[in-house]
C-alpha cells in the first residue's frame, strides 16, 4: 500500500510539472516555446461580397505560450490582441475599420506573433471581395478559367457539317460575356450560361454551318466581371477537299520523310544536292513547300515531289554549294486543308 501511495505521487508530480512546462515557457530568447497558430477565419482563398465585413480569428496550438499578436490587412496595421481568443472584427461596430465595409478587390491578411520566448514569427492569408455590379476592382480576383467542351481539339466532321460549339466555364457566374471567332471571324456574342453557338438547325451562326473541307480555328474571348480577359483555342477539320476515285470522307494521311538527302549526310564543295520527299499517301497531298536554311526554294503539286533533279539553274539555292550546315524543311499540305512540317540537315565540306 504505501509503495502504491508512492507511485501516485510520483506520477502527479510528474504530470505537474509537464504542466508547468507547457504553460510556462523559459525567458530570454530559449527557443522550447510553441507558437504555432493558423488562420480559423476567414479562410484561406475564400470570397466575399462587397461592402461586407470580415471576422478574423488565429488559433495558436498553446496560447499560453504567446505573448501577444499583430494583425495586418494589406501592410496596413490593424490592432494587437493580447489575449486568447485573438480576434479581430467580431460582431458590429465601428473597431478593426480596415476589416469592415470592405471594397472589391484582394486583401492579404498578415499575423505577427511574438511568443514568451522573445521570438516573432509570422503567418498569412489571402481573401477576396468580388464587386457587385461587374466594374473594375483593385485586385483580380474573378475566376474565368474555361474550356472548349465541344468540339473536342482535334476532332474531325464530314463535309458540309454544321459544328456545334459549347464552352463550359468553372464559374460561370465570375463570367460577364464570350466573344466566339472562328479563322478569326467573328460569329457571335454569348452573354448568358450555358454559351453556345450553332444549336439546333436555323441560319443563325452561319460561319459554322454547311462547312467545307479545310482547318478551322476557334477562339473563345472570356471576359470576366473584373473587366479583365482571356482567350481559349479549340482546332477541328472537315475532311475531304478534292474529287476523285478514293475515299477522302476518311482522314488525310499525310507522314512524309526525305529520301534525299539522307539527314546528316556530306557533300563536297560546290555540290548540287537533289531534293526528293516521299510520303504514304500521295493522293492525300495538296502540295509541298520547300525551304532551305528558311528560304524558300518551290512549290511542288505533283508526285514525285523532287528539287534540283539533273543539271540545269532551277532550285538554284541547292546548287554550286558552298560550306556549311544546310537545314531544309518541307511543308506538307494535305487535301484536308491541313499543314505538317518535316525537316534534315546535311553539309558541304
Amino acid at each position: 500500500m504505501k509503495n502504491l501511495t508512492i507511485l501516485t505521487i510520483i506520477a502527479l508530480l510528474t504530470s505537474f510539472t509537464s504542466l508547468l512546462a507547457e504553460s510556462a515557457p523559459v525567458a530570454g530568447g530559449s527557443t522550447s516555446c510553441t507558437w504555432k497558430a493558423w488562420f480559423k477565419y476567414p479562410k484561406s482563398n475564400s470570397t466575399y461580397e462587397e461592402g461586407k465585413n470580415v471576422y478574423v480569428r488565429v488559433d495558436p496550438q498553446n496560447y499560453h505560450h504567446i505573448q501577444y499578436m499583430e494583425m495586418y490587412i494589406n501592410g496596413k496595421f490593424i490592432r494587437k490582441e493580447s489575449s486568447f481568443p485573438y480576434e479581430w472584427c467580431k460582431g458590429s461596430g465601428n473597431s478593426d475599420s480596415y476589416l469592415r465595409h470592405l471594397k472589391p478587390g484582394t486583401y492579404n491578411l498578415k499575423c505577427k506573433i511574438k511568443d514568451k520566448c522573445g521570438q516573432y514569427h509570422e503567418i498569412y492569408c489571402t481573401f477576396y471581395v468580388k464587386c457587385n455590379d461587374g466594374g473594375q476592382p483593385e485586385g483580380n480576383y474573378c475566376d474565368y478559367k474555361a474550356w472548349f467542351k465541344y468540339p473536342q481539339n482535334g476532332k474531325y466532321f464530314n463535309p458540309g457539317s454544321q459544328v456545334y460549339v459549347m464552352l463550359d466555364a468553372q464559374k460561370y457566374h465570375d463570367i460577364k460575356y464570350v466573344e466566339l471567332y472562328l479563322n478569326d471571324k467573328y460569329v457571335r456574342k454569348e452573354s448568358s450560361y450555358p454559351y453556345e453557338w450553332c444549336k439546333g438547325s436555323g441560319n443563325s451562326d452561319g460561319y459554322l454551318r454547311n462547312l467545307k473541307p479545310g482547318t478551322y480555328k476557334l477562339k473563345a474571348r472570356v471576359y470576366d466581371k473584373c473587366g479583365k480577359y482571356k482567350d481559349y483555342y479549340c482546332t477541328f477539320y472537315v475532311k475531304g477537299g478534292y474529287t476523285g476515285g478514293d475515299d477522302h470522307d476518311q482522314d488525310c494521311k499525310y507522314k512524309s520523310w526525305f529520301k534525299y538527302p539522307k539527314n546528316n549526310g556530306t557533300y563536297r564543295y560546290g555540290s548540287d544536292v537533289y531534293v526528293r520527299v516521299d510520303t504514304e499517301k500521295y493522293q492525300d497531298v495538296a502540295e509541298m513547300h520547300l525551304y532551305v536554311n528558311g528560304r524558300f526554294v518551290r512549290k511542288e503539286s505533283s508526285y514525285p515531289y523532287e528539287w534540283c533533279k539533273g543539271s540545269g539553274n532551277g532550285d538554284s539555292y541547292l546548287r554550286n554549294l558552298k560550306r556549311g550546315t544546310y537545314n531544309l524543311k518541307v511543308r506538307v499540305k494535305t487535301k484536308c486543308g491541313q499543314w505538317y512540317e518535316y525537316f534534315c540537315k546535311f553539309y558541304v565540306r
